[in-house]
């Protein structure tokens, strides 16, 4: 975290955009992409020897593993004020906010931060979008809890004329535009927004900012090496020399006969056989099983293919198979809520500005783990949380259902007018005193 008093002056922000290290980001993407750096690059003395290169898919199965998992099922939201949640669900669906959470998280799971930029499009809707790590810069300040003080985003775009990259910086107090000339930066243009704080938002993995494949890359990079060492073995083994004892007289002409019609004679002193390099199989699986149980082990990621997954098991000892799993889960809920509720404030800040009157604190936010469930259990446990709850807050704990308040709305529409003409009428004001 960079933490500093200081205004946002055209010389700090260059400084800042120099000093900025996107050289961890840049190999984690790679790691994700299959692009696996200590592999890819091994270089053998000998050049005549296999060098096979291996490229196992661990970065990405353990980021796509623990995503799904962790925001396959949508974020819910839930209030009383019913006219705030329809102002919210409309934003959310102008922006495709379940998509957005969803990239969020896993630009998280893989470089340990993600970002978010909110802002006003040139049609007048609100909008927010994700943002690498890579192009932003967010400043603290030195509080003993920290502030937003200011926030860079900074890109590079080819000029065609010159063919030379240009940098061009956005710095988020008030909204500056700069751009790079004879190597300082130059302002450009200055705009407001309506967001009353710095409309950039920082979502973090965990308060390391450590990437979800990070802590086991030594051991995947291990594993790359293994795998590709017995691809090598394999094809050593199959360009294995033929030895051909009490037979120096053979000439070429001989050995490209043999190799022709498949025949080889041998008389009593001569002797063939292949050389090969012996390989102890059992201990090089064995080799490979330990890093494979210690990648799923230090990444918390359980292994699908494990038979126990494909087992009856009930739901508890399923639950501790994910107990792992679901550690990591609730520190990645924590950080992800609390970057939600920013994004919920900013919006109503600027709902309010238009003539609203509303509390971000009054949307509760929902989470639901994408998980193999018994939906009548679940259904149960709703039903028994009415009379302790609120209806919106039962109806949140069913994995089908998104949008609470929409369900609601539903449920009151499809209420029958004619029960509820019944429950109005006071029978015995109703009754003739003659018939009574």
């Amino acid at each position: 975290m960079i933490r500093l008093d200081i205004e946002p002056t055209p010389e700090v922000v260059k400084k800042l955009i120099d000093k900025h290290d996107t050289e961890r980001y840049e190999m984690l993407q790679r790691y994700y992409e299959g692009k696996n750096d200590e592999i890819r690059n091994r270089v053998k003395k000998d050049l005549s020897k296999p060098n096979n290169k291996i490229v196992n898919g661990y970065p990405s199965y353990i980021i796509d593993v623990i995503q799904g998992y962790f925001i396959g099922k949508p974020v819910t939201y839930s209030s009383m004020d019913e006219e705030l949640m329809k102002e919210l669900q409309d934003i959310f669906n102008y922006n495709d906010e379940q998509d957005e959470n969803s990239e969020l998280a896993k630009m998280a799971g893989i470089k340990g931060k993600a970002y978010e930029i909110v802002y006003i499009d040139e049609d007048a809707y609100l909008r927010f979008n994700e943002m690498d790590a890579d192009n932003i810069i967010m400043v603290h300040d030195t509080k003993i809890n920290p502030d937003i003080n200011f926030a860079i985003r900074y890109y590079k775009s080819k000029n065609l004329i010159t063919n030379r990259d240009e940098l061009y910086a956005e710095v988020y107090t008030n909204i500056q535009y700069y751009k790079e000339e004879n190597n300082n930066l130059v302002l450009q243009d200055i705009e407001e927004h309506y967001f009353g704080q710095v409309p950039v938002i920082e979502f973090l993995n965990n308060d390391e900012a450590i990437g979800d494949f990070e802590r086991v890359i030594s051991l995947i990079d291990a594993y790359d090496k293994a795998q590709s060492d017995t691809a090598n073995d394999f094809e050593e083994f199959t360009d294995a020399f033929l030895c051909l004892v009490n037979m120096s007289a053979t000439d070429d002409e001989d050995i490209k006969k043999l190799k022709e019609d498949k025949v080889l004679l041998i008389d009593k002193e001569g002797q063939a056989y292949w050389l090969i390099k012996e390989i102890n199989d059992s201990a090089v699986e064995n080799y490979k099983d330990r890093l494979k149980n210690d990648i799923h082990k230090f990444s918390k990621t359980p292994d699908m293919s494990d038979v126990n997954f494909s087992s009856n098991a009930s739901g508890v000892a399923m639950a501790y198979k994910l107990l792992a799993l679901e550690q990591i889960m609730a520190t990645k809920e924590r950080k992800f809520k609390r970057a939600l509720q920013r994004r919920l404030e900013l919006i109503v800040t600027y709902l309010n500005f238009k003539g609203g009157n509303y509390d971000w604190r009054d949307v509760d936010i929902t989470f639901a783990r994408n998980k193999p469930i018994n939906v009548k259990e679940e259904v149960e446990t709703a039903q028994m949380l009415r009379g302790f709850t609120s209806n919106s807050t039962a109806l949140s704990q069913l994995p089908m259902i998104d949008d609470v308040s929409m369900e609601l709305e539903k449920i009151e529409s499809e209420k029958d007018p004619y029960h509820e003409d019944l429950d109005s009428i006071d029978i015995d004001d109703d009754i003739d005193e003659d018939e009574e």
